[in-house]
């Protein structure tokens, strides 16, 4: 009786040892998908503010010019903040819309007058001959509408290029940032 014991033990003791690797791995997903619905839940919370602001902008710009739908927002904080709405009217005219950040007035160019989004990118293509462009964004500059540019050079430097909008002729250009 005493040997049935002792083999009870041993056996008892051998279950004790053995590792559940299929609770690990679902404790372990557990963590990671908490630690993700963290992660995402701060992003979401954190650019908030960001949508609120450009839901704000598209009512405000919808309401002071006949531009119907909003296409592409650019924010430009040089000295001020100031928005690049692009967007369509009713009637199907490509239309940009420059909104200062106090929202009080806004000023509607036709986008058909200025250089296109290839034209400008292949102005900087053979002009520049940058390794890889960055941005083009539609901006404006001493009250003129115009390009502004940002890419990295021959040299791994990051450049910046003001152009103009209907010309592409270059106002001002940053190289080695």
């Amino acid at each position: 009786m005493m040997q049935f014991k002792n083999d009870i033990r041993i056996r008892h003791r051998q279950k004790q040892r053995r590792v559940h690797w299929a609770r690990i791995w679902f404790i372990s997903a557990g963590i990671v998908i908490l630690i993700s619905a963290l992660v995402l839940g701060y992003f979401y919370i954190s650019l908030s503010p960001m949508r609120h602001d450009e839901a704000r902008l598209q009512r405000f710009v919808k309401a002071k010019t006949d531009i119907a739908t909003v296409q592409q927002i650019n924010v430009d904080y040089r000295q001020k903040t100031t928005y690049a709405v692009t967007g369509t009217t009713a009637t199907g005219k490509q239309k940009v819309a420059i909104v200062q950040d106090d929202m009080k007035q806004v000023k509607t160019y036709d986008r058909r007058d200025g250089l296109s989004n290839q034209k400008v990118r292949q102005l900087i293509l053979t002009k520049y001959k940058p390794k890889k462009i960055y941005s083009v964004n539609i901006s404006e500059y001493k009250n003129t509408l115009v390009w502004e540019v940002s890419y990295k050079g021959q040299n791994n430097d990051l450049n910046y290029i003001t152009l103009d909008f209907k010309t592409g002729q270059s106002y001002r250009v940053i190289n080695g940032l």
